[in-house]
């Protein structure tokens, strides 16, 4: 070559070095690189690969997502799996797969720090692109996103912000991991164990061993999953998975023997929340003068009653009234009857009872007894007319099964055993299904409330400053990685 010719190189060389010393140019010489590549070298096919997965997943998690504790948890370890995957998958081979050219290039005056620059901004629209593409195919498979979101208009908008950094995120990771590694093969060994790391120490869906717990702060899953729960009102949500379990068994039979004082002590026993509930429960506690009047005779204090003497002579209507105000009798007016009335109150029944029968002035002998009253004014031939008629009002479980519980004849049966036969759908039945499943989704959300997944601007806006956190300090150790690239002797 002649003198000119190598002088002419020599320049060349020397201008090109001049022309594109500066990082900023050299920033823009490898992005458009990096642009062709995606055309030319079929790096665009991460795209519909991302659309494929964001379909498969979201018809997985479309029917409780948003709706339950459980489903929400679902879809939120999904939806991180989905930018997980997609972050690694982008850049996990792309610095290793040129690692010579980079070499040569690097001794030629191209920096790293330029290399790396084109590559975030390379990979944040791609991850950009596939966020979108995640969401469009979410919403095209009718996943229910809460309309509001905390920092945008919509929910959706919020949810694409945090599965962005996580792509983001994940994508500077597999970013630091090519450039680490020499070689495509190695790239490909190593990522597997990078997704199962991030995957099984995210903190939400494994239950982590104490000495592991700390590992989980170290993974980018760990606060996607927090993000996603807390954007997703994990913590207001119901809990439908007990309730499930329990509509599975409504075909059980249960057979036991119990007496009837262990059944009235769970039943009054107002330290338990369950049962508390359910006494407050209101119901219609209207009954029939016929069912009324089988409950008072058969009682024991109405068979006491019959036998109480009545001498002295009178008509209907003084004795009903004797029975009604005499202040000997307060005390047996006030008795219970098997939690439905008092005796007082039979005693106006059947004061209403004589006076629509025009027995009121009927005369009634010197000695006889209340058993001997109620026969002649043919109590049960009057009450077989009126059985129909309703009393009654409304009260709660929990009054109803004190009555119950304070009545002497009940008392006096405390031991008598009980045997149940019936199923656990029965029970249901008896309860109320609706507001025993209310009940059980309600208590069971409370006591697996996370406060990592409460919903408040602070943590939001904390798990993403660790997004940013992961993605500057991959970045930087993929830089540190490559300027030691001279020293490779491969």
């Amino acid at each position: 070559m002649s003198e000119q010719n190598q002088q002419t190189v020599r320049d060349n060389n020397y201008g090109i070095k001049l022309r594109y010393r500066g990082r900023i140019p050299q920033v823009g010489i490898y992005l458009g690189k990096l642009l062709r590549m995606f055309i030319y070298q079929s790096d665009w096919k991460v795209l519909p690969m991302s659309a494929l997965i964001a379909l498969l997943v979201s018809m997985v998690v479309r029917p409780g997502f948003f709706l339950s504790m459980e489903g929400t948890l679902k879809g939120a370890f999904s939806l991180v799996c989905v930018g997980i995957w997609n972050g690694c998958f982008n850049s996990i081979q792309v610095i290793c797969r040129e690692r010579g050219i980079i070499k040569r290039e690097h001794r030629a005056g191209m920096h790293v720090t330029s290399y790396i620059g084109a590559h975030m901004i390379y990979q944040a629209l791609l991850c950009l692109a596939q966020t979108g593409l995640t969401l469009y195919i979410f919403k095209l498979m009718n996943v229910q996103f809460p309309d509001k979101g905390m920092f945008t208009r919509w929910m959706i908008a919020d949810i694409g912000i945090t599965l962005f950094l996580i792509s983001y995120a994940s994508d500077m990771l597999s970013l630091f991991v090519s450039a680490v590694v020499h070689n495509t093969t190695t790239a490909m060994t190593v990522m597997p164990f990078v997704l199962i790391f991030q995957l099984v120490f995210s903190g939400g869906i494994f239950d982590l061993p104490a000495w592991s717990e700390s590992l989980s702060q170290f993974t980018i899953s760990n606060y996607g999953l927090k993000c996603v729960c807390a954007q997703a009102d994990y913590n207001s949500s119901p809990s439908t998975l007990a309730w499930k379990a329990l509509s599975r068994l409504k075909n059980q039979e249960i057979n036991a023997n119990i007496t009837l004082g262990q059944a009235l002590d769970l039943l009054t026993d107002t330290n338990n929340q369950f049962v508390s509930e359910i006494r407050s429960r209101e119901i219609n506690a209207q009954y029939s003068l016929g069912e009324i009047w089988s409950f008072v005779k058969s009682s024991g204090s109405y068979a006491e009653l019959r036998e109480r003497q009545i001498d002295t002579q009178t008509d209907v209507r003084s004795l009903i009234t004797t029975l009604q105000t005499n202040e000997g009798l307060a005390e047996l007016r006030q008795k219970d009857i098997l939690g439905v009335c008092t005796v007082g109150e039979v005693f106006d029944l059947l004061g209403q009872v004589c006076e629509e029968a025009g027995l009121m002035d009927k005369q009634l002998g010197s000695v006889f007894t209340v058993g001997q009253l109620l026969d002649a004014l043919q109590t049960d031939t009057v009450m077989a007319v009126l059985k129909d008629v309703q009393v009654g009002g409304r009260t709660t479980v929990g009054e109803l099964v004190d009555r119950i519980a304070a009545n002497p004849d009940v008392q006096k049966s405390r031991d008598e055993g009980i045997q149940i036969h019936l199923t656990v759908g029965k029970i249901f039945e008896m309860i109320g299904e609706q507001e025993l499943s209310d009940l059980v989704q309600k208590k069971v959300a409370e006591v697996s409330r996370v406060p990592a997944y409460d919903k408040t601007e602070e943590n939001i806006l904390f798990y993403w400053g660790r997004f940013g956190m992961f993605i500057v300090v991959f970045a930087l150790m993929a830089v540190i990685a490559l300027e030691f690239i001279d020293r490779d002797k491969r």
